[in-house]
């Protein structure tokens, strides 16, 4: 491994992040506002990385923190209902005081509550879900932010480690834009719309490969690694599709491609 690859996995090992689990990539199973549910929980835990673990926060203050307007009774409604889903669902607890006995089950918009999140289901897997990365899509101009974000972390899920035998570990992943649609429920023309804006906003590096004249492949990095991404990709592909020959490839480019 090169040194320069080597301070790019080293830098990454050294930055903060919360855990995800891979069981929240399918939001579309989560219901009609999956992708809010999730971005909330992902603010929560943002907030919660303190020695008590608890987030201080609450319906008007989780708005302006995401950058929601707090006029609307409609969207401060779909707030609130938003963390008693996840209370009740199990992936957080929600107290009137720090001694934290007995969780509410009503929210006053006005009002902020001591907000534990309970690591639900992480033993079964995680994405690991970084603080740079977070606070990028929450300051990003978009009215989308949720299911941006829903975007990345199937992304962000799948991101292999793969052994290429020279003894190194890359974070890398092929997610396909048709698997995020599934998971999501998202059209595919938005989906595609979320990974070019994460890609400008310089949190995800895709680049894409031209197998043949059929198929063309996405590969993905977060974007501290972008100048690894092509050479990290090339034997995944070849591995793939059985190409033996990097001359097979018919052509690529950096971006993101419709597939």
């Amino acid at each position: 491994m090169s040194s320069k690859t080597m301070s790019t996995t080293k830098q990454e090992r050294e930055e903060s992040f919360i855990k995800v689990s891979k069981s929240l990539m399918e939001t579309k199973k989560l219901g009609k506002n999956g992708e809010l549910d999730v971005y909330h929980l992902v603010i929560i835990k943002s907030l919660a990385n303190n020695f008590q673990g608890v987030a201080y926060t609450g319906v008007t203050d989780m708005m302006r923190f995401i950058g929601m307007s707090t006029e609307q009774s409609s969207t401060k409604e779909r707030t609130k209902e938003s963390l008693l889903r996840l209370q009740e669902m199990g992936h957080i607890e929600i107290y009137e005081d720090i001694v934290m006995e007995d969780m509410v089950n009503d929210l006053k918009p006005a009002n902020n509550y001591f907000i534990k999140p309970t690591s639900m289901d992480e033993e079964w897997g995680f994405a690991k879900v970084f603080y740079k990365d977070i606070q990028k899509i929450v300051t990003m101009r978009s009215n989308y932010k949720p299911k941006m974000f829903a975007s990345y972390l199937n992304v962000i899920g799948n991101m292999f480690y793969d052994s290429t035998g020279s003894g190194k570990n890359v974070p890398i992943s092929y997610t396909s834009i048709d698997t995020i649609v599934k998971n999501t429920g998202i059209n595919r023309k938005s989906v595609i719309e979320y990974l070019k804006s994460l890609h400008d906003e310089e949190i995800l590096h895709f680049i894409h490969i031209r197998i043949n004249n059929s198929i063309i492949k996405n590969y993905c990095t977060r974007w501290i690694h972008k100048e690894h991404t092509g050479k990290w990709a090339t034997p995944l592909a070849k591995h793939h599709y059985k190409i033996d020959d990097i001359k097979k490839f018919k052509g690529g480019g950096i971006g993101v491609s419709e597939e």
